[in-house]
């Protein structure tokens, strides 16, 4: 019906549309633009037929007469259109043909793209596959009036109606049995006829009303409703182009089907708008600083889009790797400059009023949900009180290893360990402190303390969770406390070790017994080694694990996902020909490829350990951006 939103479909084409698509479908058949044949074959006047019957069946029927079906003037098919739909006859300014694609509950519109002359029936027919996927027209400067039409408009006069047994309105069958639902005409104003009659209106209105579930969102809806919102359902599961917020009836569902971390991973995903861009072009100079002040600045998209990521100055396309190095280097950055506390124990925000009134915590909180969302590592440093506050509001759980504030630490302590409170008592009573201060109330005095380093913190948290709502995070973190608790609070092992590197690695190896097979197993056991230094602390470089890891893949922690720890690889090559074309060159580097993750290493300068250790470390240093060495 033309109140839906979104597209019109192929039947409720504007008037030079439907002109054009005849013009069209005319040449193909040898016909002018005015419908008249070409030539006096009857054999393509029969393809007309079967061509609009084909391409407009809710107008023409195979084997119709031809009177009725007017197909010799292109002008009177033009007036059943006009008459049929008449909002469409305002609208003007350009419109381009799309056509949807299905799958997993949503159906996304894709452009149709023209030829260089325009739209030709070849193009038309192929789009909607011989009549079996509906096509849509769509205006490019105008927006359909989207108000619903009255019961007597003309829309309705050519539709099967039948009279409400309530209020006797005559209605179209299509919106009677929602009138039915809705009427509330009043007894006395009701005919008092015999009881059989009530009877009859009763057993209408129980036809009319019979309900049937939707395949999309399994929703109870009429019968003769339920065509018309499943053609519609897919469109409103598509995610929303704003920030935070999803449609209720989708979320609800998805949220019964989560029992595993993994499962919020997955939905957090589908919320993903891959139909629109985020675009971040960023210097890696102050990465950190820079990147915030962009994300705050995009006004034409929205971080529930898809984020693409270029890195000003070098070459590399975003294809998964850019992004995720940036939410990589962002979530990092942002737990240095926002948090602080003890690595591996949990941090809580700082007490900082320049970055809330700067909005920052509320963009650290839509990062953090855009990297779990998109590939990124989990924001997993919270303390158990950050993150219960964050989905209760209540503080709760503080301890006395949850202070790291240095004016409170040294305060407690100071607490704890004197025997004379008379020094400190005005600090005391600014923590909010009210009752005797002595030795006996140490416990109280020290909890009053605990509560007033953690209260003063809370409108961080605040402002945190307010970017948590994007994608509808928070709301699946409320419903799955324990189930999210992982990804947000420390003590889940994320990081990658030399293990979770070498045992995917995937060389491809020459042919065994060989020299250069010899040289690349020698290879690899050099990595081996590097990595496992690094990890003990005995490298000389002042390098890790996980940066190497990001290196070669982009991210620098372990997937989250069970499914993509099982596919993940590093494909490793070789290169024995660095001398043959280079015959005066010294050195050269390892080459990776984030996206493809893979690396290739020259062999004539990595089998000794010493020159394999310099050659990576200086390749990892100089060469996090799209170069070669």
């Amino acid at each position: 019906m033309e109140c839906q939103q979104g597209p019109t479909p192929v039947a409720e084409a504007t008037t030079a549309a439907v002109q054009n698509i005849l013009a069209i479908l005319n040449q193909s058949l040898g016909k002018d633009s005015t419908g008249s044949s070409q030539g006096p074959s009857s054999g393509k006047d029969l393809s007309m037929d079967q061509e609009m019957a084909r391409s407009f069946p809710g107008f023409f029927r195979r084997g119709a007469k031809r009177s009725s079906l007017s197909l010799n003037k292109a002008a009177k098919v033009s007036n059943l259109f006009k008459n049929t739909y008449p909002k469409m006859m305002t609208i003007t300014g350009g419109w381009l043909l799309y056509k949807s694609a299905g799958g997993h509950g949503r159906r996304n519109l894709s452009v149709v793209p023209p030829e260089s002359e325009g739209y030709t029936g070849s193009t038309i027919r192929s789009a909607s596959g011989a009549g079996k996927t509906m096509l849509y027209i769509a205006p490019l400067q105008e927006e359909f009036d989207l108000e619903p039409l009255p019961d007597n408009s003309q829309e309705f006069s050519h539709m099967p109606k039948a009279e409400c047994k309530n209020c006797f309105k005559i209605l179209p069958l299509q919106i009677l049995a929602l009138h039915v639902k809705q009427c509330n005409a009043s007894k006395s104003d009701k005919p008092s006829d015999s009881e059989p009659e009530v009877t009859e209106v009763v057993l209408s209105c129980e036809k009319n009303t019979k309900e049937g579930k939707c395949p999309i969102c399994q929703k109870n809806y009429p019968a003769m409703e339920l065509e018309l919102h499943a053609s519609v359902c897919g469109d409103w599961a598509s995610p929303l182009s704003c920030r935070g917020g999803s449609p209720v009836g989708l979320e609800e569902q998805q949220n019964e089907k989560i029992t595993y971390e993994e499962d919020v991973l997955r939905w957090l995903a589908t919320r993903v708008d891959k139909s629109k861009e985020f675009c971040i072009c960023v210097s890696r100079m102050n990465l950190l600083e820079r990147g915030l002040m962009l994300w705050q600045r995009q006004k034409n998209s929205s971080p529930v889009n898809l984020l693409k990521v270029t890195f000003i100055g070098e070459a590399g396309i975003d294809t998964g790797a850019l992004r995720k190095e940036f939410l990589t280097e962002m979530v990092a950055g942002l737990e240095t400059l926002l948090f602080e506390g003890e690595d591996g124990k949990g941090k809580m925000p700082k007490y900082s009023l320049n970055d809330l009134d700067s909005g920052i915590f509320r963009v650290a909180g839509e990062i953090f949900a855009a990297s779990l969302a998109q590939g990124g590592p989990a924001p997993a440093f919270l303390q158990e009180w950050c993150y219960d506050f964050l989905l209760t509001g209540d503080l709760k759980n503080i301890t006395r290893n949850d202070v790291h504030d240095m004016e409170f630490s040294s305060l407690i302590k100071m607490v704890e360990e004197s025997s004379d409170l008379s020094s400190c008592t005005e600090q005391i009573i600014s923590c909010g402190y009210t009752g005797p201060i002595n030795e006996e109330n140490k416990d109280k005095i020290t909890r009053a303390i605990l509560l007033h380093s953690a209260a003063r913190r809370t409108v961080m948290l605040r402002q945190l969770r307010e970017g948590l709502q994007l994608y509808g995070l928070i709301d699946v973190m409320e419903r799955n406390r324990e189930l999210c608790r992982g990804l947000f609070v420390a003590g889940a092992d994320h990081n990658v070790d030399s293990y979770y590197i070498v045992s995917h690695l995937a060389p491809t190896m020459s042919e065994t017994g060989s020299q250069r097979h010899a040289r690349e197993t020698q290879i690899l056991n050099n990595f081996q080694d590097f990595l496992q230094e690094l990890e003990d602390g005995t490298a000389e470089d002042a390098l890790s694990v996980p940066e190497v890891m990001q290196w070669l893949t982009g991210q620098s922690h372990r997937h989250l996902l069970l499914s993509e720890r099982e596919n993940f690889k590093i494909t490793v090559h070789f290169d024995h020909t660095c001398m043959e074309r280079m015959p005066s060159h010294t050195i050269c580097y390892p080459v990776v490829s984030a996206c493809a993750q893979a690396i290739t290493f020259p062999t004539a300068h990595c089998v000794h350990y010493s020159d394999f250790k310099n050659n990576v470390a200086t390749a990892i240093k100089c060469g996090a951006g799209f170069h070669r060495l």
